[in-house]
């Protein structure tokens, strides 16, 4: 079953491989339900820190978030509350605008939330270096000139490197790139291409980090400060 909230595809049932259920996501369908009537900031607030959870908490490096809504705009807010709502939980961002992503003007935004150190730790790896030298990536893997740089290969197209950016394995990275997405081992929040057991414990963590938000901004839309990273 899946549920289409506004430019996402929510998955509401995810098996692995072995056939077992590893996450019910009515928790989350629930509170997609609750905020669809909501107040725009009501609305924002709530997708920054459910979809963004496993980085908000310290779990993961990166998490992409797709910003529209119809007859709003959530850009302007935003601009106003969402990165300071962000910033003060040790969480920086980086937007690409729907005309530099070849989506014409529609007053969206695709936003990469991040925590600077994991980020940073990743970019240096020789794993990551490996598959973003030949691609133009600076030399000096500072994160600012990473994130330049891809915001300019989005000019050419979908730039798959940005599995690094979003603490994907590299190894998984390049198995996506080099087999066009074909053949993985497993499928969760990314293609598997080689170690499955670390992946689907990772995607275990990652999934009660969405669920534990869900349920905190359900009970009244007040994230679960205990679980911020420091």
């Amino acid at each position: 079953m899946v549920l289409r909230s506004r430019g996402r595809t929510l998955s509401l049932n995810e098996n692995d491989n072995d056939g077992c259920v590893i996450m019910k996501r009515t928790v989350i369908r629930d509170l997609m339900l609750s905020i669809r009537e909501s107040g725009d900031e009501e609305y924002l607030r709530a997708i920054l820190f459910c979809f963004g959870a496993p980085t908000i908490m310290g779990l993961k490096a990166g998490s992409l978030l797709n910003l529209r809504r119809e007859g709003t705009d959530l850009c302007a807010l935003w601009e106003e509350r969402g990165k300071a709502w962000l910033r003060s939980r040790g969480v920086e961002t980086f937007s690409f605008s729907d005309a530099e992503l070849g989506r014409g003007a529609r007053g969206g935004l695709l936003v990469l939330l991040y925590r600077r150190e994991l980020l940073s730790r990743i970019l240096n790896s020789d794993g990551a270096r490996e598959i973003l030298s030949p691609l133009g990536y600076s030399a000096s893997w500072d994160v600012e000139a990473c994130l330049e740089r891809l915001r300019e290969r989005f000019i050419d197209g979908f730039p798959h490197e940005i599995g690094l950016f979003l603490d994907y394995p590299p190894e998984d990275v390049r198995g996506f790139i080099r087999n066009k997405g074909a053949g993985s081992l497993a499928v969760g929040y990314w293609k598997v291409y080689g170690d499955v057991g670390r992946a689907r414990r990772a995607f275990r963590r990652f999934r009660r980090a969405e669920n534990e938000a869900a349920r905190s901004l359900l009970s009244g839309f007040k994230f679960p400060a205990r679980t911020f990273a420091s």
